[in-house]
């Protein structure tokens, strides 16, 4: 249990992290923040720190493959590492480019941070993986919730502090993870891997013929298909919701900073209604295919003019954050190992690679498809904005409906293919999302 709160407390600064573009970016006009630092308008710095995607894309690979063969801890330690150099240095980055190179470090202890923990989680409580997978996301939407009132809290001129207290706070957590202990991966891995092929034995026996198998290419690409959509939303909305709610609803920049903290309480209040809903026996699975389509029609309300008002803009972000980013995408990755569960690492890596192209395209989109406003006229400068800004909602839009189609595929593919199995004695927990019998 040690391993599973340290690594909880870990994500609570990660978390910090991922939004570290729309809350440190401020503005050349207020004089503060990475634009004033490195030179750049408030775009470029949103689209610089997209990079992390990047990191965590290359990584991805080997991150799994790394946790699998070395252990949880090891992988945890180095992510850990990453996590602190970038808090550290971020602040103190002379330029757009450094500000780029430490993203995508972030980007890679990210990876291998995911690879160390999803996996550990999971193996934990393997009987209750998809719960222990979303509560994580209430550490994560704290952290997004705590890092604006902090800021607030300092000053913006003292804005510096915040990513250099985060790089301290994981500090601690490096040293604790040294010493807390890990579940035994290998050892649950088999008893896994004997008991799925125990139920497929007898499902053969019984139909005569074995039971109908996931397959990357269908099942597993829907899983991939579906998190690069939701986590290049996600990523989105937590580096370009306020400068959105500003835009297009021409909400004042403090206004629009406070759009991130009601999409953390969304998160939060999604993950601890989830948890409590399965705890009286609604599956998990069955979340998915409700909670993405809700969330379809949450980021459709942010172009929808009725909306665009501070109160408005607010139930938006909260209502995005709920169906988003509260917990679905653990959900659909338990749902993924359940579908693969030989090589949990891997699968986590694989999964989280494919998010992490989704989290770098729609977030660098802003910087491609909001134009620049330099040398216009202010009333020039605020058509541009809202009319880019529209556009990248449109494209979030498309992102979602995607994410949707997915979502309902894996969820009717893992009820067909769960149901039969739990018909089978020897299946019985084979399913970490329970899914209905």
């Amino acid at each position: 249990m040690g391993a599973v709160l340290t690594l909880y407390f870990a994500y609570f600064v990660y978390a910090m992290g991922l939004i570290a573009a729309s809350q440190l970016a401020g503005s050349p006009s207020d004089g503060w923040g990475l634009s004033v630092a490195w030179g750049v308008e408030t775009k470029d710095v949103i689209s610089a720190l997209s990079v992390m995607a990047i990191g965590k894309f290359i990584s991805y690979p080997f991150a799994g493959f790394l946790a699998d063969r070395f252990g949880r801890r090891k992988i945890v330690l180095v992510g850990i590492a990453l996590n602190v150099i970038f808090f550290l240095l971020l602040p103190i980055s002379p330029n757009r480019t450094i500000g780029m190179l430490l993203a995508a470090v972030f980007g890679i202890g990210n990876s291998f941070l995911d690879a160390g923990t999803y996996p550990t989680l999971m193996e934990s409580n393997p009987s209750n993986a998809g719960t222990m997978n979303i509560l994580i996301k209430i550490f994560i939407s704290a952290g997004q919730f705590v890092m604006p009132l902090l800021i607030t809290m300092v000053g913006t001129q003292n804005w510096r502090i915040v990513p250099i207290a985060g790089g301290i706070y994981m500090v601690v957590m490096g040293v604790l993870a040294c010493i807390v202990s890990f579940p035994d991966y290998k050892k649950i891995a088999a008893e896994q891997l004997a008991a799925q092929n125990a139920a497929e034995q007898a499902a053969g026996t019984k139909n005569g013929s074995t039971r109908a198998r996931a397959r990357f290419a269908v099942e597993g690409s829907a899983c991939l298909i579906f998190i690069f959509c939701t986590n290049g939303i996600v990523y989105l909305a937590n580096q370009a919701l306020p400068q959105i709610g500003a835009n297009t609803a021409h909400l004042t920049e403090a206004q629009g900073r406070t759009l991130t903290q009601f999409f953390t309480i969304g998160s939060v209040v999604a993950v601890l209604l989830t948890a409590m809903i399965s705890s009286r026996g609604v599956k998990s699975i069955n979340f998915v295919p409700v909670y993405a389509a809700c969330g379809l029609v949450s980021v459709v309300l942010l172009n929808i003019g009725f909306m665009h008002s501070l109160a408005g803009m607010r139930i938006t972000a909260f209502l995005i954050g709920y169906f988003v980013s509260g917990g679905i995408m653990q959900l659909v990755l338990t749902a993924m190992s359940d579908f693969f569960p030989k090589s949990k690492g891997q699968i986590v890596s694989w999964y989280w690679m494919a998010g992490a192209v989704g989290g770098f395209v729609l977030p660098y989109a802003v910087g491609a498809i909001v134009p620049s406003t330099a040398g216009v006229s202010d009333e020039e400068a605020v058509h541009l904005l809202t009319t880019g800004y529209t556009n990248v909602v449109w494209l979030a839009v498309a992102f979602s409906v995607l994410a949707f189609v997915t979502a309902a595929f894996v969820f009717l593919r893992h009820r067909s293919i769960f149901r039969t199995i739990r018909s089978i004695p020897e299946a019985e927990g084979l399913s970490s999302s329970g899914e209905d019998s």
